[in-house]
């Protein structure tokens, strides 16, 4: 049994960890947020709960559907376009969507890990620095935030974080750093914004692409099942701002990304749709990988250190069946954990 480091508690960490288990290792999952799901992250506010990362997630693969339809049989996802007469079990790609939010569903994974993987939340790594000795051939031990080691030392890490943080954490590889340097990731601006007014003329309106260059998608945070009311409040928002006007004003003061987002909106819907009673900001700075690698993972096996995550897993036998970056991250993480697990 060897004992791994897991950095990085999103779908990618979460599928590695439980992989990891599964084959007999111990596993340490650090992350450095409060709780588990990166981009699949639900905010909280006066106004209600916005799903203001991941709107929702595709599956295209035949492993990732069989998961997703797992999930939506223990309720913890639902499936666009399902009715009485679902066609969820044919071949074509699936969008679902966690619920009653998309952070449910990554706390639903984080909380069905086995009582073999421990979480370390609000546990930032900053480093991995080698702790090999005369009786250990593979030995890491990570630096914290505060400057300090973790008192662990693990056979194994696995980086499971955006390519420009890991390209940072993989140092002690310069050829897996430099693999991560290289692959971009776009940032988003999102603006989550509610009415008290049900503004019809928006209901049903779900995707909508600015053909100005502001937005990238608009969507009505109501729209789907398990979404909870609140009073005095009609309808709620989640504006995602193009990767182009985001990266133009990625150091905008938030007031001022909220007022462009909420113009572009209106003006995309050629009404005014009066001043929203709550809004706020939220800047995506690793967002979409748009060019993934086509290898499944980064993995160095006589060092014992590997990456996974959304920046991997590119590679696919047809545009159709082109995963995206939720189901990249899983695949991905599925994937380096049996590649651990046999090595």
């Amino acid at each position: 049994m060897k004992h791994v480091a897991v950095i990085g508690a999103g779908i990618a960490g979460i599928a590695t960890a439980a992989g990891l288990q599964a084959a007999g290792h111990a596993v340490t999952l650090f992350e450095k947020s409060r709780g588990p799901g990166g981009r699949c992250a639900t905010r909280r506010s006066a106004a209600g709960n916005f799903n203001h990362g991941a709107p929702d997630f595709l599956a295209t693969t035949a492993a990732f559907r069989t998961q997703v339809l797992q999930w939506h049989d223990a309720g913890w996802v639902g499936i666009d376009g399902e009715s009485g007469a679902s066609p969820i079990h044919e071949a074509s790609p699936l969008r679902a969507f966690g619920l009653p939010s998309m952070n449910a569903l990554a706390q639903q994974l984080a909380a069905q890990l086995p009582a073999g993987v421990e979480l370390r939340f609000n546990t930032h790594v900053t480093g991995i620095e080698s702790a090999r000795d005369a009786g250990n051939d593979h030995a890491w031990r990570l630096r914290l935030l505060d400057g300090q080691l973790d008192a662990t030392r693990f056979d194994t890490v696995v980086v499971a974080v955006p390519a420009e943080q890991a390209a940072v954490l993989l140092g002690p590889d310069a050829a897996l750093a430099e693999a991560m340097r290289l692959t971009h990731s776009d940032p988003c601006w999102t603006v989550m914004a509610a009415w008290s007014d049900r503004l019809p003329a928006l209901a049903g309106d779900r995707r909508r692409h600015d053909p100005l260059g502001v937005l990238s998608l608009a969507r009505c945070d109501d729209a789907r099942p398990g979404r909870s009311n609140v009073d005095d409040i009609g309808c709620r928002w989640v504006l995602h701002a193009s990767p182009t006007w985001t990266v133009d004003h990625l150091d905008a003061a938030p007031a001022d990304v909220i007022a462009d987002l909420l113009r572009a909106f209106a003006r995309q819907r050629g009404a005014d749709l009066g001043t929203p009673v709550h809004s706020a900001a939220h800047r995506w700075r690793y967002a979409q990988v748009q060019t993934p690698r086509a290898e499944p993972f980064g993995w160095n096996a006589s060092l014992r250190l590997g990456a996974c995550g959304d920046a991997w897993h590119g590679a696919s036998n047809s545009p159709q069946q082109r995963a995206d970056g939720m189901e990249r991250a899983w695949l991905s993480g599925r994937a380096i954990a049996e590649k651990v697990a046999r090595d």
